[in-house]
């Protein structure tokens, strides 16, 4: 009887990657959301980091996509505190085809969690109770950040 045993570097590799698919997008979204372009994408690649050096640990957490973003958020935040720059798009949402010009400035006009919301639960398809989870706040909290946060920007953008 021939079997053959995978290593279990190879088993933890694969649930990095498979995490990695789905948890990444995600979590740039509401980095980005948070922190601006530059800044969120930085953010994210160290959360993404950490993860990946403590994977044994962390993959093994309920929460690992929450856990990530945490991380991510106090590297943005110790970052931020030694730059002092403010919220930026991301640039290259102006080469999308039927981008809104006037959705960057309102974006911008947002709270920093209704901004989280709306991009994660609007423009990435992130359900509610995924995002509360992710954010560490109740399913109920986002509903209002996004009402509030979509009506704002019904308000500015004018659509």
């Amino acid at each position: 009887m021939d079997v053959s045993i995978e290593p279990v570097t190879e088993v933890v590799e694969d649930e990095f990657s498979s995490w990695f698919a789905l948890a990444e997008p995600r979590l740039r979204a509401a980095l980005v959301a948070e922190f601006g372009a530059d800044l969120g994408r930085d953010a994210t690649a160290e959360a993404v980091a950490y993860v990946w050096e403590h994977r044994d640990r962390v993959l093994g957490l309920a929460n690992a996509t929450g856990y990530a973003f945490r991380v991510g958020q106090r590297w943005a935040r110790r970052q931020r505190s030694r730059r002092r720059a403010g919220f930026t798009a991301d640039d290259t949402t102006h080469s999308s085809p039927g981008f809104e010009p006037a959705l960057q400035r309102a974006l911008a006009g947002l709270s920093t969690r209704q901004r989280q919301v709306v991009v994660l639960c609007v423009g990435y398809g992130v359900t509610h109770a995924e995002a509360a989870q992710m954010l560490g706040i109740s399913r109920s909290s986002v509903q209002n950040h996004a009402e509030r946060g979509l009506r704002h920007l019904q308000n500015e953008v004018g659509t």
